[in-house]
This record gives C-alpha cells, structure tokens and sequence, in this order.
C-alpha cells in the first residue's frame, strides 16, 4: 500500500520543476505568439553552459514602423521556480540592434544601446527581475513578472514554447 501511494506521488511530482526545462528540447519562447502566422514579439532562446550557468539570448522587436530589433545576451538563474537575473538592462547585454534589416554600427549602434538600455531601466526598473510561467487553457503560458519582489503587471505577457525549425519568427 505505501509502495503504491509513493509511486503515484512520485508520478505527480513534475519530472524538472525548472521553469527552463523545454529550453533543454530545444525550444524558444515566443512572446505574444501569432499561432496562425507563427510569429512572436520576442523570443528568448537560452544556453545552458557546462559551469551551471544559463544564458538567455534575446531577439525583441522594439517598433514595427520602422522595423527594430534589438538583440541582446544575458545571465538568468533560478529562484523558487522563476526565472530571474539581475542588471538585465545593461548597456552590454545588448550584442545589436537592426533597423529595417540593417545592422547599426560605431557611434549610431552605441548611441542606440546606451538610449534602449536607460528606456528600459526607467520603465522596469534595474533590480532582481524575475518571471513566473503559469499554464493558460490553449497551450500557452501567462508570464508573470516581478521586479525587486514586486509584481508588474504591465510587464505581463503570453508565451508559447515553439521550436525555430518549425518557421516561428521575430515578425510584425
């Protein structure tokens, strides 16, 4: 009788309660996924490296007309199954931006990392910044986030996990 409760406890227990867990598949988040024409406002994408670290790289279109996208690389952890990092609005996080397909460069691309990254601190803020994921009825995934332990709802998003080769995409 014990043996049995403990194996069906053990079946209810989530096989890899970290919140990055299909990140190992190979899947990408989607963020404000277009299921139909398999786009996403964003898509983080995540490394797992052999010291225990885990790198997000990030690919998030900042304005449709003209088309920005800014892509940039940092070091997330996590903390009591959320996924959070610290600084994640720092100038050198950010590898490049594009505008209608065009990389900037020298003094235009500096000038724009350093503006993107003072919006982004004044808008979220600079502290621990952390995103819970809870499952939604159509497959997808309400991100919750929160900032210095205090939630921000308007930084709130649906994801989806999706896999690049499927064609999903940064797309207006």
């Amino acid at each position: 009788m014990i043996a049995m409760m403990l194996a069906a406890l053990a079946m209810a227990a989530p096989a890899d309660p970290n919140p990055l867990a299909p990140a190992r598949d190979g899947r990408v988040q989607c963020y404000s996924p277009d299921v139909e024409r398999r786009v996403c406002r964003a898509i983080g994408a995540y490394r797992f490296e052999p010291d225990g670290r885990i790198i997000n790289d990030a690919e998030n279109m900042l304005s449709t007309d003209p088309l920005v996208i800014l892509y940039a690389t940092s070091e997330v952890y996590i903390k009591d199954n959320a996924e959070c990092s610290l600084g994640a609005f720092e100038e050198g996080h950010v590898q490049a931006i594009e505008v209608n397909g065009v990389a900037l460069e020298g003094e235009q691309f500096a000038s724009a990392r350093s503006m993107v990254a003072d919006s982004m601190r004044e808008a979220i803020g600079s502290g621990e910044y952390c995103s819970t994921y809870h499952p939604k009825p159509d497959g997808s995934l309400r991100a919750l986030v929160t900032v210095d332990g205090m939630p921000r709802t308007d930084a709130e998003d649906t994801i989806r996990w999706v896999r690049r080769e499927d064609g999903w995409r940064v797309a207006p």
